[in-house]
């Protein structure tokens, strides 16, 4: 048995997460390697005199995110930071200030993690999309089948005292049924994890991704998981193919705005 706590983390209500021991052959993740997964975009909130770690994002163009609905909020100050594996980090990356954000014309929001949970970040400047530090990410198409494994990525809660990693985590994860994940399942919706493998408190609208010879792309946007799995049991994500046609119309309208 191999003592490790391999889990991501969920913007939200804060679930006490007991440490738990992994077989090496289950429990796949850990620290990202620079420049990998550079697309991944940190959503950062302003609290009292500085910025904090608020959700995860997905870089679609040089200039919109990608992430969950209730990471929306009219009032807070937001800015993003790509480029950088490391968190909150003041020497590496690039940071922007985020302008606008639009949550899925059907999303009520009311602090209930509930469907439709997708919005779209416009940041007020372009990222410098190098292709090597910040680089973009192709929705996955409908010809492509996505593999049984895929990646879930975040800055999230990593143990039971709250703890927030300072390097980008990442867990390889497989298609769960749906009703692994809601008695009633919702349309939209994609039901992902791995025994002792998933994703918990503050990693909400992060990507999870399929690697097709040798081509990322993205499969879906961390939502939310159960209490009682939370960091052990399989999660929620939204399904980004059922709403590539909102995605794109979010991206066409943003780019017409600028």
């Amino acid at each position: 048995m191999l003592a490790m706590l391999v889990i991501l983390a969920l913007a939200g209500e804060i679930v006490p997460v007991k440490l738990i021991y992994i077989e090496p052959d289950v429990g796949v993740g850990g620290n990202v390697s620079e420049r990998q997964y550079a697309y991944m975009v940190q959503i950062q909130s302003f609290m009292v005199v500085d910025y904090v770690h608020h959700c995860g994002g997905t870089l679609l163009t040089a200039s919109c995110i990608l992430t969950a609905a209730h990471c929306a909020g009219h009032s807070l100050k937001l800015r993003a930071q790509a480029g950088t594996v490391w968190s909150n980090s003041e020497t590496e990356g690039q940071r922007r200030p985020i302008v606008r954000m639009v949550a899925h014309e059907r999303y009520i929001q009311d602090g209930v993690t509930r469907p439709y949970d997708i919005a779209l970040a416009l940041v007020e400047h372009p990222f410098v999309v190098d292709g090597v530090n910040v680089v973009i990410v192709p929705l996955l198409p409908e010809y492509l089948k996505p593999p049984e494994t895929m990646d879930v990525l975040g800055f999230g809660k990593i143990d039971h005292d709250d703890t927030l990693p300072d390097r980008l985590q990442i867990v390889e994860c497989r298609f769960h049924s749906p009703s692994d994940c809601q008695r009633h399942p919702t349309e939209g919706t994609l039901c992902v994890g791995r025994p002792g493998a998933t994703a918990c408190q503050g990693d909400s609208g992060g990507p999870v991704v399929a690697t097709i010879d040798g081509v990322d792309w993205l499969v879906g946007v961390i939502s939310f998981g159960l209490k009682k799995s939370c960091g052990a049991g399989p999660i929620i994500c939204t399904d980004v193919l059922a709403y590539s046609d909102w995605i794109k119309q979010g991206v066409l309208n943003f780019t017409n705005t600028q």
